[in-house]
């Protein structure tokens, strides 16, 4: 008899385990969903993508050329009404990534702040508070979560970036302001870091003069894991997209993507 309690107290404690459980993995599941939607509306709405090749230039004044690359239009009069702290959009062809960037005057209020201003874990994606946007600094950081295993929303697919032949498929990215068409960007280097390493500073936004600026990016594309020809030089203007990694460095590990602007827009 007493066996007989014990096991039935045993099998009613493993019960409501299993339905707390499965009771936080469908709250966990819901709100997935939600931070999803919002994001996949946003994309739909305020976005305009022509799967063509077509000639376009970020400068009207000057020669267009044909970029092999699809057209991408961003209504950010629209997007500035929604979130005025709205400064971009960022998309990579054939993956989930098409966001609104935005950046307010720290780096923590949009790591579980949605776009559309409620608390999630996704947040959203941000650019660093020092970068200024209207001119363009040498070194323009974005920040996106890794949502883990399951997800490949906000910044998740980098981690794809550790697949050679992902890379070959996906080397260009868009990236546009409110205050100019950028147009595309072409991903030169993957890094695995380890950000109590101090001799790669992946955030560093200003640089003494044009021997610095290269010396780091030397520094940068001897780190890369996967080896490309991207040209990059003195005058180069580098996008940085950085989400956590904890498959190598632990809680210190982030996956660091860096692309140059294309002279050709």
């Amino acid at each position: 008899m007493k066996k007989n309690l014990i096991m039935n107290a045993l099998i009613l404690i493993l019960l409501v385990a299993a339905a707390v459980c499965g009771f936080f993995y469908f709250q966990d599941h819901q709100a997935a969903q939600e931070e999803i939607k919002e994001f996949t509306e946003l994309r739909q709405t305020y976005t305009k993508v022509t799967d063509a090749p077509v000639c376009e230039s970020s400068d009207p004044t000057e020669a267009t050329i044909e970029t092999g690359l699809p057209r991408v239009e961003n209504d950010f009069e629209s997007l500035l009404l929604i979130n005025p702290d709205t400064v971009g959009w960022i998309m990579i062809p054939d993956t989930v990534i098409s966001y609104p960037v935005v950046q307010t005057t720290n780096n923590t209020k949009y790591l579980d702040l949605s776009y559309g201003g409620y608390q999630t874990k996704a947040g959203t994606l941000f650019i660093n508070k020092d970068n200024d946007l209207e001119t363009l600094d040498s070194n323009t950081i974005i920040y996106g979560h890794n949502m883990g295993a399951g997800r490949y929303d906000m910044f998740s697919t980098l981690l794809s970036y550790k697949n050679e032949e992902f890379l070959q498929k996906h080397q260009n990215i868009r990236f546009d302001t409110i205050y100019r068409l950028h147009g595309w960007w072409e991903i030169f280097a993957i890094i695995e870091l380890n950000i109590s390493n101090t001799d790669f500073n992946y955030q560093q936004i200003h640089f003494d003069d044009e021997v610095e600026f290269m010396e780091w990016i030397i520094k940068a594309i001897s780190l890369s894991i996967h080896e490309t020809d991207v040209d990059v030089s003195s005058d180069s203007h580098i996008l940085t997209l950085s989400t956590c990694d904890r498959s190598k460095f632990g809680r210190n590990g982030r996956l660091i993507v860096l692309a140059v602007r294309s002279f050709n827009n």
